[in-house]
């Protein structure tokens, strides 16, 4: 990922760290038809082989998924690998969610990554200096809103992949790992939907099945009570 950070750390800073660059120069416009192509590709692969072509990642609060695309696997089944991939210098990892039902190909915004990432050196940093967490509000007895102010430092938010007019707030743990809250974008969609989700269901496979993007950097989230609240992997 060396090589994408410089080049990330400059278009951001022309930006203001909220707005993405050139879409035209980074085909965002065309990625619909390139996860089409993928899922395409995946699909046949599977048919063939019986098994999934991934690569396992074991971050899944960071991909949403343990399962990476393997383009090299795919050789043979794919023309040729995405331009908005990052395997081919673009800013997407692709990961395949809803792997034990119906595979579905979505993205992995490495932009998004380094801005989280961005973060967490600064909570970490400030962390070891005062011995505390930089922590601004409660949102319950495990997770705080971040104090950006406190680290001298303008407050970093994440455009939301759901909604083009709305951004994220990051969070974090009692540990101070760094995540973003999709409880809103999450709420959301639930509004809009005909069909809720169930009490049993991770609210983030759930927002998937209508995105490209997969919400990177999430805790596993449920549907209760009216509203999204946070689990862990094993609720």
């Amino acid at each position: 990922m060396r090589r994408v950070v410089p080049l990330l750390g400059v278009l951001l800073g022309l930006l203001c760290g909220c707005f993405y660059p050139q879409e035209e120069r980074l085909q965002l416009d065309q990625l619909p038809a390139h996860v089409e192509r993928v899922q395409s590709a995946i699909d046949l692969y599977v048919k063939d082989k019986k098994v999934l072509p991934y690569r396992y990642k074991a971050d899944e609060l960071k991909f949403t998924s343990k399962a990476v695309v393997d383009f090299q696997a795919l050789r043979g089944y794919l023309d040729q690998i995405p331009p908005s991939a990052y395997e081919n210098g673009g800013f997407f990892i692709y990961v395949l969610t809803n792997v034990e039902e119906r595979p579905l190909v979505r993205l992995f915004d490495l932009r998004v990554n380094d801005q989280v990432e961005k973060a967490q050196v600064m909570v970490t940093d400030f962390q070891q200096k005062h011995k505390r967490l930089p922590i601004k509000e409660k949102i319950d007895a495990q997770f705080s809103t971040i104090d950006f102010q406190q680290m001298g430092m303008e407050e970093i938010v994440i455009p939301s992949p759901y909604d083009t007019a709305a951004t994220l707030s990051l969070m974090m743990d009692g540990k101070g790992k760094v995540m973003i809250d999709y409880r809103t974008e999450a709420m959301k969609m639930i509004q809009k939907a005909k069909e809720k989700p169930s009490e049993r269901e991770d609210l983030r496979n759930w927002m998937v099945k209508d995105s490209l993007h997969v919400p990177a950097f999430s805790l596993p989230m449920k549907y209760k009570n009216g509203e999204p609240v946070f689990t862990t992997l094993e609720e």
